[in-house]
């Protein structure tokens, strides 16, 4: 059992999970249509506030699933 969660294996694993949720995060960024004034103070405030939500949303949607694995992989192994 140990051998499935084997650090190449999750390494792996991670960065394939990675990849893939920065990819859907790259597409569905938010932005300014062209029909705004992207000069505009509240609307530049506006998608600060949106980017910064994205990008936060996603990076713990990166990071947590791997982590999680260690984690339990790392348990799970110890007391094997």
């Amino acid at each position: 059992m140990c051998k499935l969660f084997s650090f190449p294996v999750w390494f792996v694993l991670s960065l394939i999970w990675t990849g893939i949720v920065a990819y859907l995060g790259y597409t569905s960024a938010p932005y300014v249509p062209m029909d705004m004034s992207a000069s505009d103070p509240a609307t530049q405030e506006a998608l600060r506030a949106a980017m910064t939500r994205h990008v936060i949303m996603y990076g713990l949607l990166a990071a947590g699933p791997p982590a999680i694995a260690l984690i339990f992989g790392r348990l799970l192994c110890r007391r094997a």
